[in-house]
């Protein structure tokens, strides 16, 4: 059996989300970009049981952070070579691997990212 919840929440769930970054060039040929986002969400159950000793539930406030930084270099026209590294965090109700409570947290709460590439546009 199946059935739909369309009214789930008992307060406003409020997600906030906002980034910043720089870009800058160095002799035309080499981008470097540094960036940082975050999220947050508030508490969206009611009576909130949101501690480490109640177990945080995904309906606990959490926050996201994320930093990346991502070099470009252009050889050619038509052929770059870039390499880039995010690290992020979560806490709180974001931090909760499985969204119905008392969940369960994540083995890390942090993760690092790496990424290299060669792309040749036709």
């Amino acid at each position: 059996m199946s059935g739909v919840e369309d009214n789930n929440l008992d307060s406003e769930k409020l997600v906030n989300i906002w980034w910043t970054g720089v870009k800058y060039t160095y002799r035309s040929k080499t981008d470097v970009t540094l960036s940082w986002y975050q999220q947050r969400q508030n508490d969206f159950r009611l009576p909130p049981e949101c501690s480490a000793s109640a177990g945080f539930r995904a309906s606990c406030a959490g926050t996201l952070n994320e930093v990346s930084t991502y070099l470009d270099h252009h050889f050619t026209k038509r052929f770059d070579g870039f390499a880039g590294i995010a690290y992020s965090y979560v806490d709180g109700g974001l931090a909760i691997a499985i969204p119905h409570g008392p969940g369960v947290p994540y083995n890390h709460h942090s993760n690092f990212a790496p990424t290299i590439g060669v792309p040749f546009a036709f």
